[in-house]
Formats: structure tokens, C-alpha cells, sequence
């Protein structure tokens, strides 16, 4: 079962291969069904300590879809939903939509809809909450496998903020990513024609601000985790560096092999597209071996609190993980908008405070997205106006949360260096520590590359 969910993912995730369960199961519904929620926290109140004034207009009702319950473990995919909630619950606590000095603005009704990671289970929520629920927009969505996508697309229903994890928001209008996009999105092939491009940011940033050229690439004997690994070793090499392959049997997977291979390379940077075992095992034999490497570049979905005990056993690679992504690190609260995010997460979900996660401050930058977006509609909050916010040439940083994203779509694909910034951190004493100034000017010039997912 587990190798069919990493061709599920491997096949389009990029850098989001998702690899483990890190989130202990929260308000999880049954697939397939809906549950209402406001204040799901707990003791949400008001700024002002009294509550809300009077609202403007009946409350806006908004879905969340999340493979809470998946095969690949509860509450992997819920980080999103515990974020956007959380902002959720402090926007209505603060008056609401449009609310001045806490009154008068219009409540927020949050339907949740745990799909259970199956395709027909995603296909009954997102029908729930369209046709019964009659939600203006979806947000902050994280489906193992988007199967209704299409009906949402087809019901122009925008979902705004979604996390990336198959080929749906490279496809379909209405659907925007929370990384951004500018493909066609016509509702047919994905990117252009079929094909994607990837930039090599992340091993510029390797090769200049670190100072590493030599890396290694490992997968599985398994067709999506061989084409990804070979998509990574492309863009290695289109950034000047010498790259080690090993493939490893998905069964009985041979680490000690690779370990000695590594050794053997000088290898310094560690890439892979395996699961959270895989990689366990595969420091383990390195530590066996006496293999260090400078760097061990995780994905996003593994950047989170948790991480110390996924690889306390191996003390090695703990001290050398390092992240990227393209939004502002959960731990930098000297940012106003992360410290927002911070101080609501240990109101509305205190038990959560050692299981924070990137995905969850995405879910939070995706709610916020969406009321940024519903606060320009004036009266009439409805998905055409939800729409045109989305689709403005204007990039949105989500108050400094992400890099500029924008989806204006380009007819023809990149072609030249491209512009692209990222944030990095890594692994330090116990916490993520950020290795940038500022993500807003950890910037590239490189390629983009050609692939087909």
C-alpha cells in the first residue's frame, strides 16, 4: 500500500514528497462527511474580551478538505487544517470580515471534510460542501488524491491555498496553489502541453552560500521515486555538480551499499525520494559506516517540531538537516505575521505547541489569503469576486508569509534564467534555525527545466 501512495505523490509533489506522520490526529471527521465548526479551538474570545459586536451580514461559509485519516498514517496531511482554523477562529474573534475595531464584520463558518486519502472520499466532500453546504470557496485543502477536482474547477468554486501534493493545481482553473502558478491551467494537459519546468534554486543555494559540488541521489527501485530522483539529478547537474545515483530495492533495500558509495564519492549533499524508514535506515548505515554528509535537504512537509524525534536515533543526520521552501519559517516570530500565527496556534490549539509544523503556518497564510481576498467584495462575498483577487496581476505575500506569488497565467513556458527566492533552515540545537537574512532576497538567477510528471 505505501508504494502506491508514493507514486501518488512522487509523480508531482517536487520538493512536497510527503514522508511521514507528524501530526497526532485532531478534529478528524469520517470520510466523506462534513462537520461544521467555529471556534474549534479552545476559549476563543475576542480582542476586546467582550466578543463581537453585531454582524454585517449572515456568516461566510468557507471547506477545508484534508486527508486526515490516509495510508499514510493519521494526521500527515492535517497541518493545513489546524492552521487555517486557527486563523479562522482569531479573525471571528476580532470581529470578523470587515470588521472595524473588532464589531461589525461578518463571521466566518468553517466546514471541515476529512477525505480519508481516497479519491472517492475527496470526490464526496468536495460534493458535500458545494452542493449542501454551499461553501464560497474551499482553502487551505491538503488531499492525498484530488479526485474532485474537476467538479470543483467545473462549479468555479475557487480553493485557495492548497498544498501541491498531485498534478490538480497545474491543471485546473479556480484551484490556486499556495506556491503560485503561471501555466495555462485550461482544465487539459498539465503545465504546457504536458510538461512542467523546475528551477535549481535550491542547489545554487547549496553550491554558492554553502559551498557544495559534490552530491548524492537516492530512491527507490520504484518508477515515480526513480523519475523524480532523476528530475533532482538534472537540475544538480545544470548547477555544476557531480552527482552519485544509488537505487535501492524498495523491500529489501541494500543502505549499506550506499553508505560505502558515499564514502567512497566524498558525497556532501544528500537528496532522496524515499519515506521517512527509508531515510532512518539509510543514516543509520551511514552512521555504521562513518559517513557524514555537510547537508541532508528534507522536504516541507518534514519541517516541523517532530523532527527531532524522527531521527533522534541518528544524531548524524539530525544535525545536518536543512529545509527550503517559499514561505517565512514558523519559527521566526520577529515577524508580525508569524508571531500572529504563533500566539493563536497556543490559544485555539495549545497542545499543539511542540507539533508545529511549515504546513501549518501555510494553512494559515492560505486563510488569510482568503480574507484578504473577501475583505475587497464588499456585501457580496461570492466566488467571482474571490476570483478576481486571486487572478490580479498583483503578486500576494499573504503580509509577508510567502515569497510574491501570483497566478497570471503565461502562454508560452519559461524560457532563461528566472528570478526565484526561497527560504532556508536548518536543524540546531533543538529547533529550526533560519540560514537567510531574508527570503525576500534569497534570491537566483537560474534555469528552469523541462519535465513531465
Amino acid at each position: 500500500m505505501f508504494a502506491v501512495a508514493l507514486a501518488l505523490c512522487l509523480s508531482a509533489c517536487g520538493s512536497r514528497l510527503p514522508e511521514r506522520d507528524f501530526v497526532t490526529p485532531g478534529p478528524t471527521v469520517a470520510a466523506g462527511s462534513a462537520t461544521g465548526t467555529s471556534g474549534t479551538g479552545s476559549g476563543a474570545t475576542s480582542g476586546s474580551g467582550s466578543g463581537p459586536g453585531p454582524a454585517s451580514g449572515p456568516p461566510v461559509t468557507v471547506g477545508i478538505v484534508a486527508s486526515v485519516t490516509s495510508l499514510l498514517g493519521n494526521g500527515t496531511f492535517s497541518g493545513p487544517l489546524y492552521g487555517a482554523q486557527a486563523f479562522f477562529d482569531a479573525l471571528d474573534a476580532a470581529g470578523g470580515i470587515g470588521a472595524a475595531g473588532g464589531r461589525g464584520g461578518r463571521q466566518v463558518k468553517v466546514v471541515t471534510c476529512d477525505d480519508g486519502g481516497t479519491g472517492s472520499g475527496n470526490q464526496s466532500c468536495v460534493h458535500k460542501l458545494i452542493d449542501q453546504d454551499h461553501v464560497v470557496a474551499l482553502v487551505a485543502t491538503s488531499a492525498l488524491d484530488y479526485a474532485g477536482a474537476p467538479y470543483v474547477s467545473a462549479r468555479a468554486v475557487p480553493d485557495i491555498g492548497g498544498e501541491p501534493i498531485g498534478t490538480a493545481y497545474d491543471r485546473y482553473p479556480h484551484l490556486y496553489s499556495i506556491d503560485g502558478s503561471s501555466e495555462p491551467r485550461d482544465g487539459k494537459a498539465v503545465g504546457w502541453n504536458g510538461t512542467e519546468y523546475l528551477t535549481t534554486e535550491v542547489y545554487r543555494y547549496f553550491k554558492q552560500k554553502v559551498g557544495l559540488d559534490r552530491a548524492v541521489v537516492v530512491n527507490y527501485d520504484q518508477a515515480d521515486s526513480s523519475r523524480y530522483a532523476a528530475q533532482v539529478t538534472e537540475g544538480l547537474k545544470a548547477e555544476g555538480y557531480h552527482v552519485l545515483n544509488e537505487t535501492v530495492d524498495f523491500a529489501l533495500p541494500g543502505f549499506a551499499g550506499v553508505a560505502a558509495a558515499m564514502k567512497a564519492d566524498r558525497s556532501q549533499l544528500l537528496l532522496d525520494a524515499m519515506d521517512t524508514r527509508g531515510n532512518v535506515a539509510l543514516c543509520q548505515a551511514m552512521a555504521a559506516a562513518g559517513v557524514t554528509v555537510t547537508a541532508k535537504v528534507t522536504t516541507g512537509l518534514n519541517w516541523s517540531a517532530q523532527a527531532g524525534s524522527d531521527y533522534q536515533s541518528v544524531p548524524g543526520c539530525l544535525n545536518s538537516l536543512w529545509v527550503t521552501a517559499d514561505s517565512r519559517s514558523y519559527s521566526d516570530i520577529q515577524y508580525p505575521a508569524v508571531a500572529a500565527f504563533r500566539a493563536a496556534m497556543k490559544h485555539y490549539f495549545p497542545s499543539r505547541e511542540g507539533q508545529l509544523s511549515q504546513w501549518e503556518l501555510e494553512g494559515w497564510a492560505a486563510a488569510q489569503w482568503f480574507a484578504d481576498a473577501a475583505g475587497t467584495c464588499g456585501t457580496q462575498i461570492d466566488s467571482g469576486c474571490l476570483d478576481r483577487y486571486l487572478q490580479r496581476p498583483q503578486p500576494y505575500q499573504a503580509h509577508g508569509l510567502l515569497v510574491p506569488t501570483s497566478f497570471v497565467p503565461q502562454a508560452k513556458p519559461p524560457t532563461g534564467l528566472q528570478r526565484a527566492c526561497l527560504d532556508v533552515a536548518r536543524w540546531q540545537q533543538g529547533g529550526w534555525v533560519t540560514q537567510v537574512a531574508d527570503m525576500d532576497t534569497d534570491c537566483f538567477e537560474v534555469p528552469a527545466l523541462p519535465y513531465r510528471p
